[in-house]
């Protein structure tokens, strides 16, 4: 459900809902855009194709798209917030595409590269893992807008978030304990490259829904207007702000 019920008026729609149909705030673009992009892939994605066996072919399914949305995060973070603020979000939504790809691709090249896997197993396996999650969240989506006057809470999406929280602490120790000389290292890190890339399968399915939703109730949708401070500041220098 994309389009709100016209018969619904705007204090009864929930916070959730606007939220959704709004710009990213000012103050976390930087955050989406260096987290995301600059440290997330750049680490997890460039390196495991660089280091161990180095196969050209897996290099540059990986480099080409993190390259490209790395020039257009810098120039996103030169220009002006508020003349890029849909471009954000298509950036963001971008992120996620282009993050649930290269961790696909990274799972794949640590199995039959550096483990030396020969079956299709693997390739099939992940594929149905990825397609699984990318059709429960495009329905988690659907129906969590089908009616703007309920608002569902997903189990599965407060679980991620935990294990999202944890990772990072406890996942040098669960390497050393449970990864390392295991004979199954390589087949085992793979799946955890693809237990990160649901993260991103989330984010993508997030923001193509969100411009979808935003262009679909695009009279409700409103732009972020800079400040007089900043509007004074903007001319003091000779320079405009676009709102866009």
């Amino acid at each position: 459900m994309l389009k709100i019920d016209q018969s619904i008026t705007r204090k009864y729609i929930p916070h959730f809902v606007w939220t959704h149909i709004s710009t990213i705030n000012v103050s976390e673009v930087k955050t989406w855009i260096i987290s995301l992009t600059f440290i997330w892939l750049n680490v997890f994605c460039v390196l495991p194709v660089v280091g161990n066996t180095f196969v050209k072919s897996y290099f540059l399914a990986v480099i080409i798209p993190i390259a490209i949305l790395n020039i257009w995060g810098l120039a996103i973070l030169f220009r002006n917030f508020y003349s890029v603020q849909m471009e954000t979000i298509y950036f963001i939504a971008a992120n996620g595409l282009v993050g649930l790809y290269c961790h696909f691709i990274v799972a794949q090249k640590i199995a039959y590269a550096d483990a030396g896997a020969t079956s299709y197993a693997f390739l099939i396996i992940s594929s149905l893992l990825y397609v699984g999650f990318i059709i429960y969240f495009i329905y988690y989506y659907y129906r969590r807008f089908s009616d703007v006057k309920r608002e569902m809470e997903s189990k599965l999406l407060h679980f991620l978030g935990v294990i999202l929280l944890f990772l990072p602490s406890n996942g040098y120790s669960f390497y050393h304990f449970y990864v390392k000389n295991n004979p199954f290292a390589e087949y085992i890190t793979a799946f955890i490259w693809l237990l990160l890339g649901i993260f991103f399968i989330y984010i993508g399915v997030r923001f193509c829904h969100k411009i979808l939703f935003i262009k679909a109730n695009s009279n409700l949708f409103r732009y972020q207007q800079p400040s007089k401070k900043e509007l004074k500041q903007a001319l003091a220098k000779g320079k405009n702000i676009i709102v866009r």
